[in-house]
């Protein structure tokens, strides 16, 4: 096999309950790769994937080989080549090779961005560093990750940006604030979303009662909390109309929306336009040319024309 063809999980129902499957994964053509013998599976990071035997988490590589061993009670997704485990409500971190780097001992650690991770000791939030280290002390109330070398925090109750070296470079006068994405972030002003640039000043005046990141130059909003959202461009235009109860994030040109009023989901593209003719109960975002998605009756993997690349029958949770 091709150290560098991405494989997909796939799960398969054992006997006649949607809840009993197994998990095993295939390639790019539906072509089972590594045998369905594990309880459950994640996809793969940085090569590695987390698979489950007998309730405990171990990881393995694109051969199957185990690289860890079935020791770990949540799954470990590798981010920069660490990833955080847990003992009882704690989280620490390991390395590729199963190496302690932090012990644990947070209560929370974000995935790492631009080589650092937010964390948070109970009480404060702070910034380490892939070996570990407190680069920024615990002294904030909330953090999100790193984007474009800036990261939101949370000072007396309002949100603003620090740098690296902690500085403000952004003040706190936002109600909440996220991380930068495709040069814009959002931040909330008096219950209404907008986005602001590096600088501080608004692309998009605070108008929306809810929105998300943008994604391929677009970014599902709604006027209203509850209302319907469509998708904005850069200039805060909707260039895709308010008629979705649910919209997520663009990915690789597609995205999954469901239409006010209806249950299940379609597909539609950067032009707001139908990208074929199926609808699905449930369905992830595209990863590498496939989508998982659901049916009343069956679980399956879809190309971005929407022909199922492989398929079984329906199981629950995925």
């Amino acid at each position: 096999m091709n150290s560098t063809e991405y494989l997909y999980p796939i799960y398969v129902r054992q006997g006649r309950s949607p809840k009993n499957y197994k998990a095993g994964f295939m390639d790019a053509h539906g072509k089972t790769v590594i045998h369905p013998g594990f309880e459950d599976a994640r996809p793969f990071h940085e090569g590695l994937a987390a698979v489950q035997l007998n309730q405990k988490w171990g990881v393995i590589d694109r051969d199957g080989k185990l690289i860890l061993p079935f020791t770990q009670t949540i799954p470990l997704s590798f981010s920069e080549g660490v990833a955080q485990f847990s003992a009882g409500s704690r989280r620490g971190l390991l390395a590729r090779d199963g190496t302690v780097i932090v012990p644990p001992k947070y209560w929370a650690i974000s995935d790492f961005s631009e080589g650092m991770a937010y964390v948070w000791d109970g009480q404060q939030h702070g910034f380490i560093n892939l070996r570990g280290e407190e680069v920024i002390p615990m002294f904030f109330e909330d953090a999100r990750e790193f984007r474009d070398g800036i990261a939101p925090v949370k000072v007396n109750g309002k949100w603003g940006y620090i740098n690296p070296r902690a500085s403000f470079t952004i003040e706190p006068r936002f109600d909440a604030a996220m991380p930068f994405s495709e040069g814009l972030a959002r931040v909330l002003v008096d219950k209404r979303w907008g986005f602001i640039e590096r600088s501080g000043d608004f692309s998009i005046t605070p108008r929306f009662g809810r929105v998300i990141d943008f994604r391929m130059g677009l970014a599902s909003a709604s006027l209203e909390q509850r209302g319907p959202n469509g998708y904005i461009n850069k200039s805060g235009d909707f260039a895709i109309e308010p008629v979705y109860q649910y919209s997520g994030y663009f990915s690789e040109g597609l995205v999954a929306v469901t239409p006010m009023g209806q249950r299940f989901e379609h597909f539609i593209n950067l032009r707001g336009e139908r990208a074929f003719a199926g609808e699905y109960l449930t369905a992830d975002s595209f990863q590498n040319g496939l989508c998982l998605v659901s049916t009343l009756k069956n679980i399956a993997y879809i190309d971005q024309q929407g022909h199922t690349v492989w398929e079984g029958p329906y199981i629950e949770g995925r």
